[in-house]
């Protein structure tokens, strides 16, 4: 039985690159365990296949080359156990991550099917509960490079994972003389599930007339006069600051008539 083996012949073996065996051995993590006398050829040996098999196996688990030295230096059942289980909780934590991301992912692709199918005529009353959210205050009439700045900077403040859609706010007193673009807050939502309400600005929970507005912001007071006279129509009055939330943004099309932005108006019924 053949006992030595070229770079070639082990990395054809195992299913290896050549150049990952060469900066292996340079790197002094698996080397070649034979020299001949007398060519100076250097060869590995059968009893060094069960010691790459691990070695593939660990950076198959994304473990860091300078923990798998550490460990071809001082391997012991021990070192082993706690290397993988450091790994296993690295490894949860990122799985974690993902299906987080995932969820996100579906609740953005849910509001922007339900943005672009839902007919701009129509209101509906959903019951929310408490938002937490990263705000700043700002004034109805703010440049849109000091909008951009204030944005920017909510944005450092959150980690991008748990960050949400990007909304304002619009008094009611601003709402009810008709002054659409009075903003006098801007902010980021965040997840629930991450996030302490407690520990942030929120917006309160409660029962919002709800409706889409498509096109540029400047347009608005179209879909602003539909909804308010569904809100009458209805029984219902306005109760709170009116929130806006981006559906679909300057950051998914440059067009503003694609624009969609979700107006939610706090009522309730009059009594």
């Amino acid at each position: 039985m053949k006992e030595k083996f070229t770079i070639g012949e082990m990395a054809k073996l195992h299913q290896i690159r050549e150049s990952t065996l060469r900066y292996y051995d340079e790197k002094g993590i698996f080397q070649p365990k034979f020299v001949d006398p007398q060519t100076n050829y250097r060869y590995y040996t059968i009893g060094q296949f069960s010691m790459l098999s691990i070695i593939k196996f660990l950076r198959e688990m994304k473990i860091p080359l300078k923990d798998i030295k550490l460990f071809v230096e001082n391997r012991t059942p021990a070192l082993a156990l706690d290397l993988l289980e450091n790994q296993m909780e690295l490894l949860m934590n990122k799985q974690r991550e993902i299906e987080y991301m995932m969820s996100m992912m579906q609740h953005k692709i849910g509001a922007i099917h339900e943005g672009i199918q839902q007919p701009s005529s129509a209101m509906t009353i959903k019951v929310l509960q408490a938002r937490p959210i990263r705000a700043v205050a700002i004034d109805g009439d703010i440049p849109d490079e000091l909008f951009e700045f204030h944005l920017n900077e909510l944005q450092k403040e959150v980690h991008p994972l748990f960050a949400g859609d990007i909304g304002v706010s619009i008094p009611k007193e601003a709402i009810l003389q008709q002054n659409y673009q009075q903003y006098n807050r801007l902010f980021i939502l965040l997840d629930p599930q991450y996030t302490e309400v407690d520990s942030y600005s929120h917006i309160d929970e409660g029962m919002f007339a709800c409706m889409y507005h498509y096109g540029s912001y400047e347009t608005s007071i179209h879909t602003y006069g539909s909804l308010h006279e569904e809100i009458e129509r209805q029984g219902y009055e306005i109760v709170g600051d009116t929130i806006e939330v981006g559906i679909i943004d300057y950051a998914l099309t440059p067009r503003e008539e694609e624009y969609v932005t979700e107006i939610q108006v706090p009522v309730s019924k009059k009594k």
